[in-house]
């Protein structure tokens, strides 16, 4: 199923299905998965249980293994090729370290970081919210 229906953390649970369904053309939410790397919200994905903050065996941290074997890169050779106006940076902490340096050396594109300091997981919910209203509205 696609990724946006697939994952049901207490982030998605704040984003209506309609917000995703009904989104403003252009705008697509990139997804950093501790399995898959790197998806797009529309993209077909199976279920799995690993996350980017959790010890995989053979692998150790998510986020560690992927920020060590090139996630970032990844996402900067899809942002080059897109060639978005805007990135929103949304993340948590296992993520966003995950994907560090990515914004390094694009131009053109608008960064646009949004933390949620000292909340920890009780920030997920306040990230879904601004999703939807990304989908909604087109704007940050």
């Amino acid at each position: 199923m696609p990724a946006y229906l697939r994952y049901q953390g207490n982030m998605y649970h704040e984003i209506p299905q309609a917000a995703w369904e009904n989104r403003k053309p252009g705008v697509e939410v990139l997804i950093a998965s501790g399995l898959y790397g790197m998806v797009a919200s529309r993209d077909t994905i199976f279920a799995y249980p690993h996350s980017m903050a959790e010890v995989t065996p053979g692998f150790g941290k998510m986020n560690r293994w992927w920020r060590d074997h090139g996630l970032a890169g990844i996402l900067a050779a899809y942002l080059k090729g897109v060639k978005p106006k805007t990135v929103v940076d949304l993340l948590s902490l296992e993520y966003r370290d995950s994907v560090a340096g990515f914004a390094d050396g694009l131009t053109g594109v608008d960064v646009k970081t949004i933390s949620f300091p000292g909340m920890g997981r009780e920030s997920q919910p306040m990230r879904g919210l601004k999703i939807a209203e990304i989908l909604r509205t087109g704007k940050v």
